[in-house]
C-alpha cells in the first residue's frame, strides 16, 4: 500500500504462483509464499458431537432475527393471533419501509405474548431435534464455519421450518468453554452458505451451489 494507509498490504487481484502477471510477480516478493489460512486446530471445530448438551439462545433467534425467519413459517405458527397477521400482510406486501416497520412490530407482538412465543419455540425445538438426528445419520450435515470478528469456529445444523426434509435456515451452534454446545443465531440459507465457503466448498446435500443459484434468482426478481 501507499505509505500513511493504515494496512501495509491492499489485494490486487487473484493469482497463481509462478504463472504470467501477477503470479511472477507473487513469487519475486514473496518468500515462503504465504500459506493457506487455517481456521480450526482440534477435530471439535469441524465434527457435532452428539453427547453434549446443546442450549439454544430462542429469544434471539426468535425476537432479535425474526427477519430470517421464512414467512411461511410464520404465516402458520402465528395463525389465530390477528395483529401478527396484519404485520405479516405488511411484509408480504409493503414495500422495504413497511416490511421494516412491520417486523419491528412482530417481534414486539412475539416478546409481549407468551403464548405465541412458546409456540415458535416448541416447533423451532422440534426442528433442531430433527437436525441433531440428520447428524446422527450423516456427520456431513454438521458444516463448519468461521467468524472472523470473533475469532471462533462454529457449526451450521439444517433447520427444516416449513416442509420436512427441506432447509429454511441454518442454526449456527458454538462449542463453549464448559464443554456444551451454545445455539447463538440463525442464518439464511445464502448466508450459511458464504460463511462455509470462507473454509471449504461445503459438502452436504442441503447446503450447496444451488443455495447460491436461488439467490441470484431472488435478487433478479
Amino acid at each position: 500500500n501507499p505509505e500513511g494507509n493504515s494496512s501495509k498490504w491492499r489485494f490486487l487481484e487473484f493469482c497463481t504462483k509462478g504463472r504470467r502477471g501477477m503470479g511472477k510477480r507473487l513469487v519475486d516478493t514473496f518468500n515462503p509464499l504465504p500459506q493457506p489460512a487455517s481456521y480450526f486446530e482440534r477435530k471439535e471445530d469441524l465434527l457435532y458431537d452428539l453427547e453434549k448438551e446443546l442450549h439454544t439462545d430462542y429469544e434471539h433467534i426468535l425476537i432479535d432475527n425474526v427477519r430470517r425467519l421464512p414467512v411461511d413459517f410464520l404465516l402458520e405458527e402465528c395463525h389465530g393471533v390477528s395483529d401478527a397477521m396484519d404485520c405479516l400482510h405488511d411484509i408480504q406486501t409493503g414495500d422495504e419501509k413497511t416490511r421494516e416497520a412491520a417486523y419491528n412490530d412482530l417481534a414486539d407482538i412475539i416478546e409481549e405474548q407468551p403464548r405465541l412465543f412458546n409456540r415458535l419455540r416448541n416447533r423451532l425445538s422440534d426442528a433442531i431435534e430433527l437436525a441433531q438426528k440428520q447428524v446422527r445419520w450423516n456427520f456431513k450435515t454438521a458444516i463448519p464455519c468461521f467468524f472472523p470478528t470473533r475469532n471462533v469456529m462454529s457449526l451450521m445444523l439444517p433447520l427444516a421450518l416449513c416442509e420436512d426434509g427441506k432447509a429454511d435456515v441454518a442454526l449456527v451452534v458454538e462449542l463453549t468453554r464448559s464443554g456444551s454446545y451454545q445455539g447463538q443465531t440463525i442464518l439464511t440459507l445464502q448466508q450459511a452458505y458464504i460463511d462455509g465457503r470462507l473454509l471449504c466448498r461445503p459438502d452436504s446435500d442441503w447446503l450447496n451451489t444451488s443455495v447460491r443459484a436461488q439467490s441470484a434468482a431472488d435478487d433478479l426478481d
